[in-house]
């Protein structure tokens, strides 16, 4: 089954300035639906049991057109609308939107995107569609390893997040290697608020053969938790290994974040690790993902009890080149000092769903 969204082949031609043929728009809809039944579980204590649908964090509808340009280059527009409340009657909303231009320089995009400091980091083989839905600071009942362990709960920031007014530059392939690099000039600073957040990412990429590794950094200006201070900074470094053996491929993250708070005079870190192993098997896969952040440290003193770990396992089964249906467990558990609430939190549940791509 191919894990990337299969193109659709809706195109027109129309005249363009150029005298050359513009093609588009290309329609993609991506749509994860999932019954999820468990508990969660704090030291209140109380116990919350749940059954519910959920359409997944990335059920999207995508429009994607180009334009050959008469000077070697390729012009790329690209829009993408949440659909994620689908379950009950939520709205639709932009999810990413952004125009560029390919060519001998590699492809830029500008606008809003979810860079690569997010998007390397989802490879538990679901799409991350189960991770974080409950926002950065709750362990979430349906776990997501990976990207679900970008987060630093005692200041409820993750390196999960949609950059408006931001440029992103890949470079084009060179024997296996790719360089990517992200200015984000953020939004505009209202009067009387000194916080004005910027940021930039940059990263690397080398395959070849079976191996994978990338390399990425990202650090934000003047970017807070519930409130963003002149001064704050957020940064973060994440090391991705992957390798594919033939008979089974795994792929490991290790990751650090920290988080500066310019008016208490106060740096949280934390830093911890990801992994998935996913088997091929006959019509699909099983995967395995764990996940672990250790202790969060605050002004050089270790936080106890303020870790998060979790893990799923799971079987998906091909029903065709775009259809596959899955079953899932997932256990996650944060400690009592993992977020400001001062609450553990222990979750377990069943997942059985369905996954349709286009």
């Amino acid at each position: 089954m191919k894990k990337a969204l299969t193109a659709a082949a809706v195109a027109v031609a129309f005249s363009a300035p150029s005298a050359m043929a513009a093609e588009g728009p290309t329609i993609n809809i991506y749509y994860p639906m999932a019954v999820s039944i468990g508990d969660s579980e704090t030291n209140a204590p109380a116990t919350t049991d749940r059954e519910t649908l959920k359409a997944g964090g990335g059920s999207r509808l995508m429009f994607n057109w180009s334009d050959n340009l008469n000077n070697g280059m390729t012009l790329n527009a690209y829009m993408s609308l949440n659909i994620a409340g689908s379950t009950t009657a939520g709205a639709v909303s932009s999810r990413n939107s952004h125009i560029g231009l390919a060519g001998d320089f590699g492809s830029i995009k500008l606008g809003a995107n979810e860079h690569f400091f997010e998007t390397d980091a989802i490879f538990d083989g679901y799409g991350a569609d189960w991770a974080l839905l409950e926002g950065v600071s709750d362990v979430g009942l349906d776990g997501g390893q990976g990207l679900g362990y970008q987060v630093i709960g005692q200041v409820a920031l993750s390196g999960t997040r949609r950059d408006t007014n931001s440029i992103w530059w890949t470079s084009n392939d060179l024997n296996g290697l790719t360089v990517k690099a992200a200015l984000i000039l953020g939004p505009d600073s209202t009067a009387g608020n000194a916080a004005d957040e910027e940021g930039h990412q940059l990263g690397v990429n080398y395959s070849i053969g079976g191996l994978s590794m990338k390399a990425n950094m990202m650090k934000y200006t003047d970017a807070g938790g519930a409130v963003a201070n002149a001064g704050d900074e957020f940064e973060g470094t994440e090391f991705i290994f992957g390798y594919d053996f033939g008979a089974f491929s795994a792929t490991f993250m290790m990751i650090d974040l920290s988080h500066t708070d310019a008016s208490a005079n106060q740096d949280t870190e934390v830093n911890g690790y990801a992994a998935n192993v996913t088997l091929p098997v006959a019509s699909g896969r099983i995967l395995l993902n764990v996940g672990d952040l250790g202790n969060q440290d605050q002004g050089g003193v270790a936080l106890n009890d303020s870790g998060k770990s979790g893990f799923d396992v799971g079987y998906q089964h091909d029903m065709s080149a775009n259809t596959y249906t899955f079953v899932r467990y997932v256990s996650t558990e944060t400690g009592v000092n993992f977020d400001s609430d001062g609450l553990s939190q222990e979750a377990d549940a069943f997942m059985a769903g369905i996954v349709f791509s286009y």
